[in-house]
């Protein structure tokens, strides 16, 4: 199979090439690190470059800004809002630039030791940035717009799978969507270049798989999330994994990611081969 382009100029609407640029242009004069997360990092890799329709449709952009401190995310701000492109929301990390949504949201130094950010000048808002730092450290590359160029960090399908189970975690039950774009996520791992490692490096993985395709690429999927986490996030998921799937489970992601057309015991036997090739890796 031949390496996809990494290149998805064209298929984005100019308001978000705009938005993401006066971001970028904003991070990167004030020396700072940034990626894009969310559904719009779902929607760039398995819609724009590998041809997969998304469930639902996201009119937002989020941000994950790698910063020490609060002092950095208020540079972010006050200059977002000196180009008088940008409004602020009353959510903490929220901005709106035209009919676009913006969320830029903290991680690294400036979080605890449990991956907590906590919003002053109240610091009653907290969110939990776990698994961003392992997802920034492994993102890729992909161009978006040709004229003037623009290119862009997002997380790598496994990172993203990462921040979609944690986030969904520590969540519940706000964020159904997680897991939806979690299983959606699964479903079609099998259709983006994983195809080079059915038949170059795993056959025998494929092989004890009975061939189906679906089942080789999930399981890979897991190895490939457990093969960029760091110790305490391994631990976690792995927590997660075993909550979701006991006999004594209640079962809520699977609750959270079905819909008409799945059912219990196919999600179910879907995440323990997520589980399965998570736990392989050691």
């Amino acid at each position: 199979m031949s390496k996809i382009s990494l290149d998805i100029s064209g298929k984005i609407s100019p308001e978000h090439v705009k938005a993401i640029s006066e971001i970028k242009k904003t991070a990167e004069a004030l020396g700072l690190k940034f990626f894009i997360v969310g559904a719009t990092a779902r929607d760039f890799v398995l819609s724009c470059l590998y041809g997969v329709k998304a469930p639902r449709m996201t009119l937002d952009i989020d941000f994950g800004v790698k910063i020490k401190n609060w002092e950095s995310y208020a540079k972010i701000e006050a200059e977002l809002l000196k180009s008088g492109r940008f409004n602020q929301s009353k959510a903490k990390q929220r901005f709106v630039f035209e009919n676009t949504i913006i969320d830029i949201i903290p991680f690294g130094d400036i979080s605890n030791d449990e991956n907590q950010i906590s919003w002053p000048p109240e610091y009653s808002v907290i969110m939990n940035v776990s698994g961003f730092e392992e997802a920034y450290q492994n993102a890729t590359t992909i161009i978006l717009n040709q004229e003037p160029y623009l290119e862009i960090k997002v997380p790598t399908l496994p990172g993203l799978a990462v921040l979609k189970i944690l986030s969904w975690e520590h969540s519940y039950p706000e964020r159904q969507k997680d897991a939806e774009d979690l299983l959606f996520i699964m479903n079609n791992y099998e259709h983006t270049d994983i195809m080079d490692k059915f038949l170059n490096e795993r056959i025998d993985l494929l092989e004890s798989e009975s061939f189906d395709y679906k089942k080789t690429g999930i399981r890979i999927l897991g190895q490939d999330m457990a093969k960029i986490c760091n110790p305490l996030t391994l631990a976690e998921i792995k927590d997660i994994f075993m909550k979701e799937t006991s006999e004594t489970s209640n079962f809520n992601l699977i609750a959270h990611m079905m819909g008409i057309t799945h059912e219990f015991d196919d999600i179910l036997d879907l995440l323990l081969k997520l589980k399965q090739g998570f736990f392989e890796i050691k």
